[in-house]
């Protein structure tokens, strides 16, 4: 029965047995074209409405050595939605069951009709994103408003058309409301050809996310990862901010009310000022290594151009109305998604970075009262959002945690992707109520997704391992019904870039020129000031220091080599250079 269409009425068997939507059925022979697969529809008839099942799981009880008349054949059914029986009126199917069928009731097989009315394009917004896969001919929509106010989730190995999907959701839904907002975590760089034309690709390079934008305990992590006296300096660092942040304001009331949290810019160079005076200013018997370390820290993240985005130089200024506009497109301006690329973000920081993000989204979300819906879509959100609470960043759980529970509540909608669901925070997953489960292989995910569904689903999920690519089951409040679909293939050059490489193509031929070394070794070079938007790196040399060409910087990360000797910048041979090597000295004690 899967993949034929059914012309006319055709009885399959009866109902043997009721269980809440449960219903046992058993199985009359039938004609091979009416054979029964999981996840076929079927229906029966009450006496107002015509109730419509799933097909969930198949069994014979008590097999006989040899096919014969006398085994029985029972099939599970789980009842999905119902279409009235009414005269003269255009049919319509809704989700949910008003009145159960009885015992002993036929079952029929759906005819191609009957699966047009299941599938078809509902009243209310919806979008094609491909084909339902027991009848190719039937599209397979998704309604926007319950998939984007209820939150949703894209799973399935790598390589099974994970990226694709999210890429041809969003193109379908951007085309048709131009003036949306979406941001889109990506954590490999592969969507800005996917979205070409519709998205604003943010990279390092062009990204801003200054410094001031942080809490406490995302700037914190940040300087105060590796240190080794973590309590002293956060205590130092949390004061010092806060002191920062409220000498920006002129109104002693306002500025009274701020928190170490508030988003209000304040200068790193006064910061360190503080710091360096407040180390100056101790009595003999209080250590000033806390301040100097902290002040070290801080001036060797601003010369470090993988942190162009957070410390972008000497000049300050409260943009946050311009950072808000470009990361959530308002005004749209025919480009409703933005791309952020995290792929050349440093590790070190990435999980601080998207506690940011996610934690901005919410709470722009709370004070703009509902009037900008944001749709954020986080990719590999297994990395920053893991189910053992030793890994990870634990505010980067909350921001997501927080947005998965309250989120809809103020026009948040999410979207997790991932490959290893089984390591995705439950709390998270658990709140989304549409479900795109492409391939799976791992019995752990497996399982972890069967988990997270309704019993409903238990007999779908068993097609999970044996998925095509470009399949998946769909089910949940966007879906119709659950089913089987065939995602609509992308253009070649709306692909994501994540596609696997061709190492039998690409082994064919020998790589002879030595210009192709040359170039690799100088874009990796360079990658630290082209990709992140600084100059190139000068003096390069054993057991000298790598130093950045922006002459208001005063500290630098070295190469340790045993050479006795720092390198000095042009006039400042003496005092300087003594100073540098006494911080640099007082940071690693």
């Amino acid at each position: 029965m899967d993949g034929v269409a059914i012309a006319t009425d055709r009885k399959l068997g009866r109902i043997v047995s009721i269980s809440g939507s449960q219903v046992m059925m058993l199985l009359e022979d039938v004609a091979d074209e009416f054979r029964l697969q999981l996840g076929a529809l079927v229906k029966t008839r009450t006496s107002h409405t015509t109730v419509f099942g799933v097909v969930t799981a198949l069994d014979i009880p008590l097999p006989a050595q040899e096919p014969s008349d006398g085994e029985y054949k029972l099939v599970e059914l789980e009842l999905i939605g119902e279409m009235p029986n009414a005269q003269g009126t255009a049919a319509r199917f809704r989700r949910g069951v008003s009145g159960s069928p009885a015992l002993g009731d036929n079952v029929l097989a759906a005819t191609a009709n009957d699966l047009a009315v299941v599938f078809q394009s509902p009243s209310v917004s919806a979008v094609r994103i491909g084909s339902v896969h027991q009848d190719p001919s039937i599209p397979a929509y998704i309604v926007t408003d319950d998939l984007l106010g209820k939150h949703f989730a894209i799973l399935g190995n790598t390589g099974t058309g994970k990226s694709c999907a999210v890429a041809l959701i969003l193109r379908s839904i951007l085309s048709r409301h131009p003036h949306g907002h979406a941001v889109l975590l990506d954590m490999h760089g592969e969507y800005a050809p996917a979205l070409d034309g519709m998205a604003e690709v943010l990279a390092p390079g062009n990204l801003d996310l200054p410094y001031w934008l942080f809490n406490f305990e995302e700037i914190e992590e940040v300087v105060l990862a590796d240190s080794k006296d973590r309590a002293v300096e956060s205590a130092i660092l949390s004061e010092f901010i806060l002191t920062a942040r409220r000498s920006q304001i002129s109104n002693p009331e306002r500025a009274e009310a701020l928190t170490v949290d508030t988003p209000v810019a304040y200068r790193m160079g006064g910061l360190m000022r503080m710091l360096d005076e407040a180390a100056g200013r101790l009595d003999k018997g209080r250590d000033p290594r806390p301040f100097l370390r902290l002040k070290t820290r801080l001036g060797v993240l601003q010369a470090d151009a993988r942190y162009a985005f957070m410390f972008p130089g000497l000049t300050v200024r409260d943009n946050m109305v311009q950072i808000l506009s470009r990361l959530f497109r308002i005004p749209a301006a025919g480009k409703p998604a933005t791309i952020i690329d995290l792929s050349s973000i440093p590790s070190e920081v990435l999980n601080v970075v998207v506690s940011v993000l996610c934690r901005m989204t919410f709470d722009f979300a709370l004070w703009s009262e509902r009037s900008c819906p944001i749709l954020l879509v986080c990719e590999e959100a297994h990395r920053y959002c893991p189910t053992d609470a030793s890994r990870g960043f634990e505010p980067t759980k909350r921001a997501l945690s927080r947005l998965a529970k309250e989120g809809r509540k103020y026009g948040v909608s999410l979207c997790l992707v991932s490959q290893r669901p089984s390591e995705l925070a439950s709390t998270v997953l658990s709140q989304c109520n549409t479900i795109f489960a492409l391939r799976m292989s791992h019995p752990s995910d497996q399982e972890y997704v069967r988990g997270a569904l309704s019993e409903s689903a238990a007999g779908l999920l068993g097609f999970l391992p044996s998925l095509r690519n470009a399949e998946a089951i769909a089910l949940g409040e966007g879906i119709a019904v659950p089913v089987r679909i065939c995602f609509d293939p992308l253009p070649e050059a709306n692909r994501p870039l994540g596609g696997t490489a061709s190492f039998s193509s690409a082994w064919q031929r020998d790589i002879d020129n030595t210009d192709f070394l040359a170039a690799v070794v100088e874009r990796w070079r360079r990658s630290g000031a082209e990709l992140f938007g600084r100059a190139p790196l000068r003096g390069v040399r054993s057991g000298v220091a790598l130093r950045a060409q922006r002459p208001h910087r005063v500290f630098s990360h070295t190469v340790a080599t045993g050479v006795a000797g720092e390198p000095t910048a042009p006039g400042n041979r003496s005092g300087g250079a003594v100073r540098r090597n006494r911080l640099r000295f007082l940071a690693r004690r």
